[in-house]
């Protein structure tokens, strides 16, 4: 018959708890962005906002991912906002869900679209937005959808 090896030195009760308490650590710092980085994505994202509801196109671009801006310039960003037929004029923050390096924000944007149809002069709606923000080189970053 054979004999299972068996451990020649029992893993004492301290031991145990270190390696436990150390798993926990490890795995609870894995689970979602800290609390006061879910501030910080979420103060830049109504910033972002702010910016882009003012008219402040310089300033909304300077949030975008680096990997965006690399390649679309200010002004390619400045025309495609300023030719769009809709002009955003709020922008209310409603909630965020964060894991580490990855953040949704959502808000509630108030709009208008002038001349929609002929016969009507401008149309103001309400619509919500999910935007992503990433996480690099330890700064929050607006990342647009494709």
């Amino acid at each position: 018959m054979m004999k299972l090896h068996t451990l020649e030195y029992p893993v004492s009760g301290a031991r145990r708890v270190l390696v436990f308490a150390f798993l926990v650590a490890l795995l609870s710092s894995c689970a979602s962005a800290p609390k006061d980085e879910d501030g910080v994505v979420v103060k830049r994202a109504q910033e972002r906002w702010e910016a882009v509801v003012t008219g402040d196109l310089e300033t909304a671009y300077t949030y975008f991912a680096p990997g965006y801006r690399s390649s679309h310039s200010l002004i390619d960003y400045g025309v495609l906002m300023r030719t769009r037929k809709v002009t955003y004029i709020s922008a209310e923050y409603m909630d965020h869900s964060c894991e580490e390096r990855r953040c949704i924000v959502r808000f509630r944007l108030g709009f208008r679209v002038f001349a929609p149809v002929p016969g009507m002069t401008k149309y103001d709606g309400m619509q919500v937005v999910e935007d992503t923000w990433i996480k690099t080189s330890g700064e929050w970053w607006y990342l647009p959808k494709k």
